[in-house]
């Protein structure tokens, strides 16, 4: 059964699924293929000029297209071809490219992968949808620990102004869909573990039950000219969100149940929650273009 909004849960992958891993280094390009091949994925490596050669000379036979590449390689002008081609793509990023990001969007990825990441990770990005082609630029990033929290927000928080705000508007979202969607971590139980200095300890236990360890939220990150679009979704049984939107006084002397409330201030004033609560969209509005190619 896929989960609301198009996403498939953990081990729904189809395993017929035939993928095209391109750009990749042999060492890179060897761990991917021995981590899909033993996943039942049908992979075959190949380079540029190679991908470029079989899309031009017939339809090409291949479901998704992992491209490893950053914005110093020439792996992001393959892009547009597999678009027009309506191959989905999958692009693997360092973790400080942002100029990778902004160009990926702009040239059709439908999914990203922040490096370093293990084989769930890449298993998990490959579930996302491909989104229309046709759609504006946006691309679907996955994330699961803590750690990822940090490095994705800070990453994408970079595409906007006032990219501090973003980023900490961002992060209080994305820890909202892990600990208390992914990891079904109460609002009274966060408080006690707050309360003794345990919280990121259990945290960071509950992400190693193995009913969590194939759990993943997801990151959509849409550019317009005007705006910029973040959808995050969860895998948890949702809530409603409506005692959060705004400060309560009666709360203020608990340690924490204001991310939300802080996140609207800093960023994102028209928080919307969709399907429940498992969902989340937030707008950042831009004067003009931001163009990190420029």
């Amino acid at each position: 059964m896929s989960v609301a909004g198009g996403w498939r849960q953990e081990g729904e992958v189809s395993m017929a699924c035939r993928i095209w891993l391109v750009g990749s280094d042999p060492v890179v390009g060897g761990e991917l293929e021995g981590w899909l091949t033993a996943a039942g994925f049908t992979t075959e490596r190949l380079s540029h000029a190679e991908a470029l050669s079989r899309l031009g000379a017939t339809r090409p036979r291949v479901d998704r297209v992992v491209v490893d590449g950053g914005s110093h390689s020439g792996s992001l002008e393959l892009l547009p071809h597999f678009r027009a081609a309506g191959v989905p793509v999958t692009l693997l990023l360092e973790a400080e490219d942002l100029l990778a990001v902004e160009l990926g969007l702009q040239r059709g990825a439908s999914g990203f992968l922040i490096k370093p990441f293990g084989q769930r990770s890449l298993e998990a990005a490959l579930a996302m949808p491909a989104g229309e082609l046709s759609a504006p630029s946006g691309g679907y990033f996955p994330f699961r620990t803590l750690e990822d929290v940090t490095g994705l927000s800070q990453l994408v928080a970079g595409l906007c102004p006032e990219s501090e705000m973003v980023q900490i508007a961002l992060s209080e979202l994305m820890l909202n869909a892990v600990e208390h969607g992914n990891l079904g971590l109460g609002f009274v139980r966060k408080g006690e573990l707050m309360s003794c200095g345990a919280w990121r300890n259990e945290v960071e236990r509950l992400l190693e039950l193995p009913e969590h360890q194939g759990r993943f939220a997801f990151l959509r990150v849409e550019c317009r000219p005007r705006e910029i679009r973040f959808l995050i979704r969860d895998q948890g049984d949702g809530f409603n969100p409506d005692p959060y939107m705004q400060l309560n006084p009666l709360r203020s002397v608990e340690p924490h149940g204001r991310g939300i409330a802080i996140a609207r201030m800093l960023a994102f004033p028209d928080l919307v929650f969709l399907d429940g609560g498992r969902c989340v969209e937030g707008v950042v509005r831009r004067e003009a273009h931001l163009n990190l190619a420029a």
